[in-house]
């Protein structure tokens, strides 16, 4: 199946008859970000499988695993980028907490002590590593960790478009994920 079927069939089975202006701007949102833009197949499916992963979504994970597997992705790639959401979990919480912090607080914080050496070779690379946690850290609303990751893709010499596109893609996600939540709570 090829991966604008699997998107289509995506949407049809968790939006069963959904019709609202809402779902219309969203479905097309994610359709788009999914079957075209700047991102490559293999980065928008692994950013949005660590975003579904970070948003409890099984379907939406699912379909990202799935389209990766098509598309020839390693397990051990495909593992990690679910696992993104787990990482980047724990920074968000950690470097959230410091950001409301006032400045002579902050002092008495100066160093995370949090392992974190996964991301020193991540399977992905440097690259799509750095693009799934701020995908993540945008989901989380972590300004530290956005930022942050944001500088380091731009440093990778990373097209802002295409770092626009995984920001949108956190988006879009987001919002589907929330309307999937509002369709169980009115059903």
């Amino acid at each position: 199946m090829d991966i604008a079927a699997m998107v289509d069939q995506y949407l049809e089975s968790e939006y069963f008859e959904a019709t609202s202006s809402i779902y219309r701007d969203l479905s097309l949102n994610f359709k788009k970000l999914l079957e075209e833009g700047q991102l490559d197949p293999n980065e928008r499916f692994l950013n949005l499988l660590a975003i579904a992963v970070s948003l409890e979504n099984h379907p939406m994970a699912n379909l990202a695993k799935v389209a990766l597997k098509e598309l020839g992705a390693p397990d051990d790639q495909i593992r990690e980028a679910a696992e993104t959401a787990g990482l980047m979990g724990m920074n968000n919480v950690y470097y959230k907490f410091r950001s409301y912090l006032s400045p002579e607080a902050k002092e008495h914080y100066t160093r995370a002590g949090l392992r974190m050496q996964s991301m020193m070779k991540p399977a992905n690379g440097k690259q799509n590593f750095e693009m799934m946690s701020l995908a993540v850290s945008a989901v989380n609303g972590c300004p530290t960790c956005i930022a942050s990751h944001e500088n380091a893709i731009r440093e990778l010499g990373v097209a802002t478009e295409k770092i626009h596109d995984v920001a949108r893609l956190a988006a879009v996600a987001k919002g589907l994920t929330s309307l999937k939540h509002a369709r169980e709570f009115l059903a």
